[in-house]
Parts: structure tokens; C-alpha cells; sequence
């Protein structure tokens, strides 16, 4: 049986391929928690493989000041994000655990670190600067003594201010999506979209040597988060529920192992050809 495994490579999408960065990883812990930490060698990246929990696991994961942090990106609202965390906190827990050869059948109590999870949100639907979710707000019959919180923050042009001041390249990637969708709203295609809120961003000093570096990978890692998500918005309008998170789930699997292989022109032919994308659903196994 496989191994639940820490990959410090894992990256999905642009927000976290951007936090998987210590540098960028340090200065998000201190906006949210505002501290001024300045070390990122005590920072460790511990997000769980792609390739064991699919969809089971959260964006970006890092262990710092004996806590075990938790970031997750949403673009859509999620009420069942509690669950969720306490779904990728028992598994990122276990990765660590195993990858430090630490059991929990002696008599001895094993110390963890404490968890703390946010979820980042910059969909289209309103929602306010903060709001606690609660895992007890999901129980049927209600039960004292078990609680669970993700703390959902808005990103969004007009949210959160100060946050983003105090974290550039949270307010770079809030800035990015904002001129993505300024720019389709003036009626440009996806691809001019992204290409546009790319360049601007570079003007503005805002990621500036992220974009430089990455410009292409970028560009096709934002193409298919905003596909995918005008995917997932059709349907939901349509009412459909059914069998969505498991399509987002191979979805978001293809678009990773394309990515990782670095086979950018078939990841962009497959955000259009269905008849290709299941060719490559079948070379994958998926």
C-alpha cells in the first residue's frame, strides 16, 4: 500500500504555485497573524501529493512556529469548508507523522502541531471581509465538545485592504484575477484577458519577477483555473449538481500531471477539444 507522502514540488495552481515560495509563504503567516518573522529557513513547505489525495487535500500546507497552517484559494462559495479542512488537516497530519516515522499505537502521547486554517476567497459572489465557518453548524443532531473552524476571508477588490497591503503577493494575486475579469467585462477573450492582466501587473510592479520568470506557465495555469471555473458556474446556473466535484477532481488532476510534465500545448488543446482531453484522461488512467 502507498505511502501518504509530503511533496515540496506540488503545485496546481497559480496560488499555489505562488505560496509554495517561502519568501511569499512567510509573508502571508505574518499578515495574517501579524507578526514580523524575517527567517524563511524555519518555514517548511508540507503540502500533501496530488497524486495520492486528488481532491482530499488543501492548496498549500506549511509548518511554522510548531503550527501546522493551512491555505485554501476558492473561487466559488463553499459552506462545507470546515469539513473540508478537518478532512485535509487529518491527512496532511498523517503525511508528516509518517514521514517522520512517528506511530500513534505506543503509550507515550505524541505532541502535533496546533492547526490553524484560512480560506481565501475571491469569487464573483458577495461575501464579507471575514466570516467563521464552523464544523458544528454541519452536525444533524447538535453535539458540545467537537469544534472546528476555517476562517474565510474575501480577497476581493474593496476586502481586506490592509491584509493585502501587508502581504504584496497576496494583493499581486488579487490584483491579477481582478484584472482578468475587468478586462473580459470589456468584452476581450480569456486568453487576451490573461495576457493583458499579466503585462499590467508587470507595469505595476505587482509580482513583478514571478511573472517575468513564469510568464508562460502562468498564463496556461490561469487559463485553465478561469475555464474550469465558467465550467463549474454553468452548471451550477443549469442546477445540476451531481457529479461535479468529482469532475473537477479529474479535471484538476489531467491539468496537474500536464503541468508537471510540462506538456503546455496539449493542456491548452484540452481546455477545448473534449474529444483530445479524454484521449488524455485515458493515457493517464484517469
Amino acid at each position: 500500500m502507498a505511502e501518504h507522502t509530503v511533496d515540496r514540488e506540488y503545485k496546481n495552481n497559480v496560488f499555489c504555485d505562488l505560496f509554495s515560495e517561502k519568501s511569499n509563504a512567510l509573508s502571508l503567516y505574518n499578515a495574517l497573524n501579524h507578526t514580523d518573522y524575517q527567517n524563511t529557513e524555519e518555514l517548511e513547505i508540507v503540502t500533501l501529493s496530488d497524486v495520492i489525495y486528488m481532491q482530499q487535500k488543501n492548496d498549500v500546507s506549511i509548518m511554522f512556529q510548531n503550527e501546522l497552517v493551512l491555505w485554501e484559494h476558492q473561487s466559488t462559495l463553499n459552506f462545507n469548508m470546515p469539513l473540508r479542512g478537518l478532512i485535509y488537516f487529518a491527512h496532511n497530519i498523517d503525511g508528516v507523522l509518517k514521514s517522520k516515522g512517528i506511530t500513534l499505537y505506543g503509550k507515550k502521547i505524541v505532541k502535533i502541531p496546533a492547526p490553524d486554517y484560512y480560506v481565501l476567497y475571491n469569487g464573483r459572489d458577495e461575501a464579507p471581509d471575514w466570516q467563521d465557518l464552523r464544523l458544528p453548524d454541519s452536525f444533524i443532531t447538535p453535539k458540545e465538545g467537537y469544534e472546528w473552524t476555517a476562517h474565510m476571508l474575501n480577497i476581493n477588490a474593496g476586502h481586506n485592504q490592509k491584509l493585502l497591503d501587508t502581504c504584496p503577493p497576496l494583493k499581486g494575486y488579487a490584483l491579477l484575477v481582478q484584472y482578468i475579469r475587468e478586462f473580459q467585462a470589456m468584452g476581450c477573450e480569456l486568453k487576451e484577458a490573461v495576457e493583458k492582466a499579466i503585462d499590467r501587473c508587470i507595469q505595476e510592479n505587482h509580482l513583478k519577477s514571478y511573472l517575468l520568470k513564469k510568464k508562460a506557465e502562468v498564463s496556461l495555469m490561469l487559463l485553465t483555473e478561469f475555464n474550469q471555473e465558467a465550467f463549474v458556474r454553468v452548471i451550477r446556473n443549469e442546477g445540476i449538481e451531481e457529479g461535479i466535484e468529482q469532475g473537477e477532481g479529474r479535471v484538476n488532476q489531467l491539468n496537474s500531471y500536464l503541468i508537471s510534465d510540462k506538456r503546455f500545448d496539449d493542456l491548452t488543446r484540452a481546455t477545448k477539444d473534449k474529444q483530445y482531453q479524454a484521449q488524455l484522461y485515458k493515457e493517464y488512467g484517469l
